[in-house]
């Protein structure tokens, strides 16, 4: 881990989490796709986050979504719907969570195929107009295609903070471990 150099590390957390979400969404374990997206949306915005700060945090969250993610055109979700389905997802598996429960998110529903069918436009109008906009439907390939770029956008800004400042570079260090197998060396 001590040898690899900051770039090194970046880039190889990011092919692989791009190599998991993509291997996961193939094989149509979408809910455990979107564990890996959230976590890694968490991480980054940690990674985003002021020197000093040791612990990702809805405040993190929100900020690196708005500021990488909800860049993205078409998305009709915002930082707090989707801090609500993050804790969702990664508390129980859900659609609903506290935040949903307050009213102060929608709950997302994901779906996948083409926007285009009647079946998935049937699905979409539904969503929007059940439980008075309490819903919002989500298209996998919008969040996917959004985060990857919201990644793209947020790799060279890291980067650049860990050159800046120690103080990023030795937090890069512990929220980006690599961990290889075989003897030590």
């Amino acid at each position: 881990m001590g040898s690899q150099s900051i770039d090194e590390m970046i880039e190889s957390y990011f092919v692989a989490t791009t190599t998991a979400v993509g291997v996961l969404f193939r094989e149509q374990l979408l809910g455990h796709t979107l564990i890996v997206v959230y976590a890694t949306i968490d991480a980054c915005g940690l990674l985003d986050a002021p020197a000093g700060q040791d612990d990702a945090t809805g405040a993190s969250f929100k900020a690196w979504v708005k500021k990488y993610l909800l860049t993205y055109p078409g998305l009709e979700f915002n930082e707090v719907d989707l801090w609500g389905a993050r804790c969702a997802t990664l508390h129980t598996f859900r659609s609903s969570s506290k935040v949903s429960g307050t009213g102060a998110a929608r709950e997302l529903q994901y779906y996948t195929g083409d926007k285009d069918a009647a079946h998935i436009k049937q699905f979409i109008a539904f969503t929007k107009g059940h439980e008075g906009g309490k819903h919002l439907p989500v298209h996998y390939g919008d969040l996917l295609e959004a985060f990857f770029q919201g990644i793209k956008a947020f790799v060279p800004d890291l980067s650049a903070a860990c050159s800046a400042s120690q103080e990023h570079a030795e937090r890069m260090r512990k929220v980006v471990q690599t961990h290889r197998h075989g003897p030590a060396s």
